[in-house]
């Protein structure tokens, strides 16, 4: 009976440190990708307490929403996920808002008929973030330098959106994004 414990004993710590290694290699792959190549000054925007944007409605799950720039804006659930509505001049057609979806693939434009939701599930009112205002929270940071543009950057993606441009971020040779303007 002792040699069956043993064994037993020896064959869950196996399986735990594979779990523990598989882990580890999973949460390394993001930060393999390059930084943004373009430094953008976020510092410089005085920052907000995110608690008063974050709806702890389980139906939100956790999510931050703000509006900036006359857009809705959310943050969350997961880290590395920003969206905002609207478009800008340079948009598709059909387009309702811009993402990044868990610091991996983005920013992408959201076409119309698509299942993504902007807003509270629950009825979150979202607070106004003002020009020269900035907020952080899960792994990323938004703010408005001035009326109508609205920056939001994770560690690898962002996007700047104003109503007559846009500009995306994203790592040299990374293909999962969509384009900026010519």
């Amino acid at each position: 009976m002792r040699a069956d414990r043993s064994r037993f004993t020896r064959l869950t710590t196996a399986v735990v440190a594979l779990i523990a290694l598989a882990s580890a290699l999973v949460a390394v792959a993001p930060a393999d990708a390059a930084p943004l190549r373009t430094k953008l000054p976020l510092g410089q925007y005085s920052p907000v307490n995110p608690a008063r944007f974050t709806s702890y409605a389980y139906a939100d799950g956790g999510r931050t929403f703000f509006i900036a720039a006359r857009r809705l804006c959310q943050i969350g659930p997961t880290p590395g996920n920003v969206a905002c509505s609207g478009r800008t001049k340079t948009a598709p057609p059909r387009t309702v808002g811009v993402a990044i979806t868990g610091d991996m693939q983005g920013p992408h434009w959201i076409p119309r008929g698509t299942s993504y939701r902007f807003g509270s599930r629950a009825g979150f009112r979202a607070p106004v973030l003002t020009p020269g205002q900035r907020i952080t929270s899960a792994n990323v940071t938004c703010a408005v330098p001035r009326r109508g543009v609205v920056i939001c950057s994770t560690v690898n993606r962002a996007f700047v959106l104003t109503p007559a441009t846009h500009r995306f971020y994203y790592p040299h040779g990374d293909r999962r994004h969509d384009r900026n303007p010519r």
